[in-house]
């Protein structure tokens, strides 16, 4: 999981298309709740695990950011592909295919920031190339996604039901105590949240400002 990431991103391009795609196949079979709250706790574990790997390397250095972006984008592609398991729906399906394609810019960010890390002025434009390139890329990534989503939903979507409406209400509550928190201490609020509104907080630009 740490290998270098050094491919152009013109080579990488096929990869965000397809990872994104090949998120559909595992969103066929619905959970129930006792599945789901089972399967969160080893998302959680892992990732808390995996976290801890991060922590033992050297401080503030290439390798541990790379690590933390890793483990954190994989998290939040899992759960989104998991919340797409227990509600299909045409904009669950699309939000598990975004995450895919997140994870694949935030990586690209990272391998941009460390291929291109001198102070002078050449490595300076090469990076914001790199940059402006690993964008693009993320557009074309989250366009092919909702197209995708958008071709496999159903015509009528159906109504929300009242559990779903008070779930999503329980979520916006604990997201809103968190954004009203600052520093460490939001941080440590948004990774108490749960996946489910980790990616809600995520896809609203609430919560704990990206890793960089």
């Amino acid at each position: 999981m740490l290998g270098g990431w050094r491919r152009p991103l013109w080579r990488a391009s096929a990869a965000w298309v397809l990872g994104a795609l090949a998120v559909v196949p595992l969103l066929a079979a619905e959970m129930d709740d006792d599945a789901y709250r089972d399967a969160v706790a080893q998302l959680d574990a892992r990732a808390e695990k995996a976290l801890a790997d991060c922590k033992r390397l050297a401080a503030g250095s290439g390798a541990q950011r790379r690590c933390t972006v890793e483990v954190d984008t994989q998290h939040a592609v899992d759960a989104a592909e998991l919340q797409a398991r227990r509600h299909p729906s045409g904009n669950n399906r699309f939000k598990a295919m975004a995450a895919q394609v997140d994870r694949h810019y935030a990586l690209a960010v990272e391998a941009c920031k460390s291929d291109h890390a001198g102070s002078d002025k050449d490595s300076k434009a090469a990076q914001q190339d790199c940059l402006r390139q690993a964008k693009q890329l993320r557009a074309g990534g989250i366009q092919r996604a909702h197209q995708q989503a958008a071709s496999e939903a159903s015509i009528a979507t159906p109504p929300k039901s009242e559990a779903e409406r008070q779930r999503e209400a329980d979520l916006d509550t604990a997201i809103r105590k968190c954004d009203s928190l600052l520093g460490d201490a939001n941080v440590q609020c948004v990774r108490g949240l749960s996946p489910e509104a980790r990616l809600r907080a995520i896809s609203r630009g609430s919560g704990a400002p990206p890793a960089k």
